[in-house]
């Protein structure tokens, strides 16, 4: 495919917003940046060209559309809000992306068979009544996927707590990557007109048998 990394960051600039975000639901898009290293980064392992990917928690469908992008196979998009579906499914209709597929579920409530790879920005979890949804997101992917992309609030007891999850799936993470994650004033309870909270990127992987 001839794309280079920053070409396809400036194409993901161009893609839509989230009309009504819901703080209950954490929704905080993906930057442009930060999603196009995702992707990248997936699709420079193989695990995107010609491979089936989910999207859980698929918002606006910036990773969705990123992986199109790279020519993923087949898109399954998950997210529980029906009024972000509604926009997404307008939007797949007006620019002919026929291999996402969308999807209405809780992640918890979610049945699926095997895929290749899940790429996630799951919600960090921080709002009261959401505590520990990032982690409900990650052994969601671990149940489904062999590859998994994602990225999560920092801390040292998650970071460890992950690992640990991961590892009793039976995967490894193969790479840690600690990103500062922008947030712009969207919500009323914001005060300041940008947020940077430390998140981590992981790559997860599961161990081959034999």
């Amino acid at each position: 495919m001839k794309i280079d990394k920053k070409a396809f960051e400036l194409m993901l600039e161009k893609t839509p917003s989230i009309r009504n975000p819901k703080r209950r639901l954490e929704q905080y898009e993906t930057p442009p940046s930060i999603a196009a290293h995702i992707l990248w980064n997936a699709f420079m392992r193989g695990d995107i060209e010609g491979r089936d990917v989910v999207d859980l928690g698929c918002g606006s469908l910036r990773l969705s559309i990123g992986a199109h992008m790279l020519g993923a196979k087949r898109i399954i998009a998950v997210d529980i809000d029906d009024e972000i579906l509604v926009q997404d499914e307008e939007f797949l209709e007006e620019n002919k992306y026929e291999r996402i597929v969308l999807i209405e579920s809780d992640i918890k409530d979610l049945v699926m068979g095997k895929t290749n790879t899940v790429v996630m920005n799951p919600p960090f979890g921080v709002v009261r009544g959401s505590r520990g949804i990032d982690l409900v997101f990650l052994r969601k992917a671990l149940e489904i996927a062999d590859n998994i992309y994602t990225i999560h609030k920092y801390s040292k007891g998650l970071d460890r707590l992950v690992e640990e999850i991961v590892e009793g799936f039976g995967a490894t993470i193969v790479w840690r990557e600690v990103i500062d994650f922008p947030i712009p004033m969207m919500y009323v309870t914001h005060r300041r007109k940008i947020y940077r909270i430390k998140t981590v990127f992981y790559i997860i992987k599961r161990r081959i048998k034999g």
